[in-house]
C-alpha cells in the first residue's frame, strides 16, 4: 500500500480466505481502488503441481493488472 501512495503501480496478492480482510483493510486505509488478485486457497499441502499451476496464472494475471496501472 505505501509503494500504491507513492504511486509505483501495486497489486495485493492474497487468498479467498483472506479477500474479506484484504478488502476491509485496505477500505480502513482509505485505499478501496487498491487491485487485489485472489488466488485459491489453501496453498499449504497441497501437491507442487497444483501450487505451480496457481502460480502461473497468478503471475500472468499480475503482469497484466501492473501493466494496466494508472502511470505506465
Amino acid at each position: 500500500m505505501t509503494l500504491q501512495r507513492a504511486g509505483t503501480p501495486a497489486v495485493v496478492v492474497t487468498t479467498t480466505a483472506f479477500e474479506a480482510l484484504a478488502r476491509h483493510e485496505a477500505h480502513t486505509l482509505g485505499m478501496e481502488g487498491l487491485p487485489l488478485l485472489v488466488v485459491d486457497h489453501p496453498l499449504g499441502g497441497e501437491p507442487a503441481e497444483r501450487i505451480e499451476t496457481r502460480a502461473a496464472r497468478a503471475v500472468s494475471q499480475l503482469l497484466t493488472r501492473l501493466a494496466a496501472a494508472p502511470g505506465r
